[in-house]
């Protein structure tokens, strides 16, 4: 059964779950609000950086799909949203899955198609108003992207720009602000350098739109299950032929795919995901190096190590080492 709710009576209910402002007592500067829990469980916090930005972190957890029914209203400022887990629809009919990010602000129209679905939804977002992210773009001696530019000029439409792929690289850098492990003014400019990295990987996925044909539907399809082959995959990967027969594709159309999707080479895509889940079961210091570089696909441990500094300019075991104290 699926919940049908407006905003302003989200707000109220939101209002009566939080009758007075919550400050994170370990970092006074973050401001928490439970999310309501007539229609969940979880919360919202808000680190307010310099003018103009904010991060927000929203956990919570659906035991029902909530439609939001929405009347047409001025959102000033961007927002770059990161979906880590959770999915639905926006309310221009556009899906919203996990993996995925996008920029989008203006005139929200009338609508009763943003739907949430049921579970677990958490998302990262940096609201950055207009004329900050301008600053921080013109301060480079760079250009604004052609497609932001009405946005950041104050033209008052409603955009959703095409979503893209959370690549590794923007995962490494979400995990760290939601993992910080400072406090006081050393955080503050952490997580600053933190959105301003999020900030540059998201423009530069608008500004290097693909000159290439544009992927069709069933393609793009079959470029995820391949994907998913990979991943299931990363000890003994098959060839890029290989792969490219198992999802109904030819070569030439399966790196073209992975190139515009996830932004990089097949075998990149497959070199970043399993530094990703070495430098985890690294942290969570459970396994020894040598079984480690096994379960990512290396039969070497010195291999293993050198692609591992390569990523991370610091060696496996200096890496654990680090983190354990």
């Amino acid at each position: 059964m699926t919940i049908n709710i407006t905003v302003y009576d989200f707000w109220n209910l939101r209002k009566a779950a939080n009758p007075e402002l919550l400050i994170d007592p370990i970092h006074p500067e973050d401001y928490l609000c439970r999310y309501p829990q007539e229609l969940g469980k979880g919360y919202y916090r808000w680190i307010p950086m310099r003018e103009g930005i904010i991060i927000e972190i929203f956990d919570t957890y659906l035991p029902q799909p909530i439609k939001w029914i929405t009347h047409a209203h001025h959102q000033k400022s961007l927002e770059f949203g990161f979906i880590l887990a959770g999915s639905g629809q926006d309310c221009d009919g556009q899906p919203k899955k996990s993996g995925e990010d996008y920029i989008f602000g203006g005139v929200y129209p009338q609508s009763n198609n943003n739907i949430d679905g049921a579970g677990n939804l958490r998302w990262v977002s940096l609201i950055i108003k207009p004329e900050t992210l301008r600053t921080l773009i013109e301060s480079y001696g760079e250009q604004v992207p052609s497609d932001l530019e009405k946005a950041i000029a104050g033209v008052p439409e409603y955009f959703n720009l095409r979503p893209s792929l959370i690549t590794p690289a923007k995962q490494v850098a979400l995990q760290q602000i939601l993992h910080c492990p400072y406090q006081g003014l050393t955080r503050k400019m952490y997580l600053e350098s933190k959105v301003l990295e999020l900030v540059s990987l998201k423009l530069a996925d608008q500004v290097a739109a693909p000159t290439e044909k544009l992927l069709r539907l069933q393609e793009i399809d079959r470029i995820y299950h391949a994907r998913e082959i990979l991943l299931r995959n990363i000890g003994n990967p098959p060839s890029l032929i290989d792969l490219a027969q198992q999802v109904g594709i030819n070569e030439y159309t399966l790196k073209r795919g992975f190139r515009q999707i996830f932004g990089t080479t097949v075998f990149g895509y497959l070199h970043d995901y399993r530094m990703e889940q070495a430098r985890q079961l690294l942290l969570s210091g459970q396994m020894k190096i040598e079984q480690i570089a096994q379960i990512v696909g290396y039969a070497n441990r010195s291999h293993f190590a050198t692609a591992f500094k390569k990523k991370y300019g610091v060696n496996p075991k200096a890496y654990q080492m680090q983190k354990n104290i």
